[in-house]
């Protein structure tokens, strides 16, 4: 079997499917399948990973003998029980738009949302964007921020592929059910998946630009004065998102709240505006001032991104305030662009360099002007108010761009009992350093999201509780942002001060599948027995991963790293 020109098999049917995965089997070939890449790279394909840069977003595989999967010819969907609104849809079918997808197929008309709604059908919950594909949302295990609503409740039965060939239909009745959502792309190829669905509904909400000190959620300590605790906010609201700026200076907070209602007579949305201001001119001057300052040491690896951006850079400028007005450091960096537009990137980098300390010295001057300007308190206007089906609002990060502003994460989920310990050991680590410098590099330029999630039954989820643990009630999630066109791997050099902290001071947490990891050597086990006991059902799901593919033809070197496999052969010829 021949890959297409862009590297990727493309089957149509099931037995196309099975086909492909017993060729694999048959020849020792690995065989991976990829949604969205919404997931950092090694965690989607097959080896050999070298050269292949394990960041988000990466659209091509690496290459090589074995077999990477794309299911864009696989997006169909049935309704299987019409009373029970029970539907079957296939792997390759994306839950809303997906603007990078390379086939241009995954558009808003063709999406399982926007075809269930059509029928008074939707999920229970849906993530922050909508652009994976369901197999890729369920196997890395993705949650939505609520502790009332879960798309994992929607879940009825997968239709799987195992890694001889042999399909296996799984229903909540069947125990390994919950090895499958994670299944990290591990227990084999999901063919289908069957939802449970629930009836539409609307969702009415507010989000406030509050400053720290002034927030009405009383985020580090213990409420009062009308103030719940955060983890009383997020037990008391249905759905909910905040973003933190922790940054000195900065300290404000977005804090995104919605309720679910059923929909009114005649219901008319009035849907949330992100980056309301100016969206696509926000977008434009943030991408670029974040490639600026992410690469002050070696400016030249900012000038694809100023180069994706230039032509837009004249326009978007025009419709926000003048930098020159931000400080010495933003006069600097609108000569710096004004520059850019008369005699291009090259000159722009060119005038750059030599100002590159200043700007490092200024950044705690100048960080906190700009985001007065990008993100205003609400003030005497108040908070931004919307209503909208439940389908299209709930993912209120659509309207982010992957190329303007594109952003990668590590997601970090921890009891939710442990909230108010967490934001205050967080508070204190990024407020006690007398040196501003040092303060930056703890917090980074970017945003820290806040956002809980329902205790699952999924054996590697990461909000798995066995029902009678302290992560019955849920789980607290903190994922700090990093901006992607910013030089070096954030694993290595940013989130480790999260992991580290969280470990050194005995906070249990468990880490999204699908986003950054910690960086170990091969063998090195102190992380892989950290989050081994982490997980109750882990050798559980090992020994049935071994069982359903035998000659480990879904296991590649970044997994083997991860679970600690090390001694797991590459994939050998069936017998």
């Amino acid at each position: 079997m021949t890959a297409a020109a862009d590297g990727f098999h493309h089957p149509a049917t099931e037995q196309e499917l099975i086909d492909l995965v017993a060729s694999a089997n048959r020849e020792g070939r690995g065989l991976r399948v990829r949604g969205s890449a919404h997931s950092v790279a090694h965690a989607i394909y097959t080896d050999p990973h070298s050269g292949l840069a394990n960041r988000v977003n990466q659209q091509a595989p690496p290459g090589g003998a074995n077999i990477d999967v794309m299911l864009d010819r696989y997006r169909g969907w049935r309704v299987k029980d019409e009373a029970n609104r029970l539907v079957e849809a296939e792997a390759g079918i994306h839950l809303g738009a997906d603007p990078g997808d390379p086939t241009a197929g995954a558009t808003l008309e063709t999406s399982l949302l926007f075809q269930l709604a059509k029928r008074g059908w939707t999920l229970s919950d849906t993530g922050g964007i909508t652009r994976q594909t369901i197999s890729g949302f369920t196997a890395t295990g993705s949650s939505g921020g609520s502790l009332s609503f879960s798309s994992n409740a929607n879940l009825h039965g997968f239709r799987v592929i195992d890694g001889t060939g042999k399909v296996h239909d799984l229903t909540r009745d069947d125990p390994e059910f919950f090895a499958m959502a994670p299944s990290l792309g591990l227990m084999g190829v999901v063919s289908t998946i069957t939802f449970q669905c629930a009836e539409l509904f609307v969702i009415e909400g507010q989000e406030a630009v509050e400053s720290f000190g002034d927030c009405s959620i009383d985020l580090v300590g213990a409420g009062g004065d009308g103030r719940p605790t955060l983890e009383r906010f997020l037990r008391d609201t249905d759905f909910a998102r905040l973003e933190w700026w922790p940054q000195r200076g900065v300290e404000r907070v977005v804090v995104w709240q919605a309720k679910r209602i059923e929909p009114p007579d005649g219901f008319k949305p009035r849907t949330y505006k992100r980056f309301a201001q100016s969206p696509e001119a926000s977008q434009h001057v943030v991408g670029i001032l974040f490639a600026i300052l992410g690469n002050l040491d070696d400016l030249s690896k900012a000038k694809r991104a100023l180069e994706d951006d230039f032509d837009e850079l004249k326009r978007s400028l025009e419709h926000l305030p003048a930098l020159h007005g931000l400080g010495a450091v933003g006069g600097l960096l609108a000569k710096v662009l004004s520059g850019a537009i008369e005699g291009g990137v090259d000159l722009a980098i060119t005038l750059l360099v030599p100002l590159a300390p200043r700007i490092r010295r200024g950044l705690p001057d100048f960080f906190p002007r700009l985001m007065r300007v990008f993100i205003p308190l609400d003030g005497d206007k108040g908070p931004q108010t919307f209503s909208d089906w439940g389908w299209r609002g709930l993912p209120m990060d659509n309207a982010a761009s992957d190329i303007l502003v594109p952003t990668e994460f590590t997601e970090t989920w921890i009891p939710l009992a442990r909230t108010q310990q967490t934001m205050a050991l967080l508070h204190a680590h990024f407020t006690e350093p007398e040196d501003d410098a040092e303060s930056y590099r703890r917090t980074g330029t970017y945003v820290w999201e806040l956002y809980s999630a329902m205790a699952s039954q999924f054996w590697l989820s990461p909000g798995y509780s066995s029902g009678d643990d302290e992560w019955q009630d849920g789980a607290f999630r903190v994922d700090p942002y990093w901006f992607a066109d910013s030089a070096g791997d954030p694993a290595e050099t940013f989130f480790p001060g999260l992991w580290g902290l969280l470990r050194d001071h005995g906070i249990p947490f468990r880490l999204h599948w699908g986003k950054f990891q910690p960086v170990y050597a091969r063998g090195d086990r102190t992380w892989v027995d950290h989050f081994r006991a982490q997980y109750p059902r882990w050798d559980d799901f090992l020994a049935l991963r071994a069982e359903r593919d035998p000659n480990n033809i879904f296991l590649t070197d970044y997994w083997r790293d991860r679970l600690g496999l090390w001694d797991e052969p590459g994939p050998l010829p069936s017998s």
